[in-house]
């Protein structure tokens, strides 16, 4: 698919599924040691593919739209995903779960953000939106969270 941002609404949203995810598998997890032995490192192996996917999935998304919102780490994030692959066994465990905790709700709550204004903006497509609601794949990203427009008036 070529870089455009009218294409990256799929890619916003296959971000926040991951995001979510992670949430999931840190669960109720107090510390980093927890987490990391929590389901004999299920959870953190799972993890690490995710934070694995994010940073792919960056890769994919316009110029256009990481120019529009450069208060978002796009570069750290793609950083992370080479260290994630590329170091696998020289990750800290604790810095891991420390980009958990304090690193991705807010950039769960930017993406969920550029969605509603790039909706609002007509750059991403309201009914390809409203068919990813229903589909199961996306069954944790919050959409309740996204403030979009319900109707869009027809061009004059």
């Amino acid at each position: 698919m070529l870089a455009n941002i009218k294409n990256d609404l799929m890619y916003c949203l296959n971000i926040l599924e991951s995001l979510a995810k992670i949430k999931l598998y840190v669960g109720q997890s107090q510390d980093a040691e927890e987490f990391y032995h929590l389901n004999e490192q299920l959870n953190f192996n799972a993890t690490l593919t995710l934070f694995a996917n994010i940073g792919e999935t960056v890769t994919k998304l316009s110029p256009e739209l990481k120019n529009k919102y450069p208060y978002i780490a796009w570069q750290q994030v793609k950083d992370f995903r080479n260290k994630v692959v590329h170091d696998y066994i020289g990750l800290d465990i604790y810095i891991v779960y420390n980009i958990i905790i304090q690193e991705l709700p807010p950039l769960t709550d930017n993406i969920l953000q550029i969605i509603g204004f790039e909706l609002q903006s007509q750059n991403f497509d309201l009914e390809e939106f409203k068919v990813a609601k229903n589909d199961f794949y996306y069954r944790h990203v919050p959409f309740e969270r996204i403030t979009y427009p319900q109707k869009r008036n027809p061009p004059s």
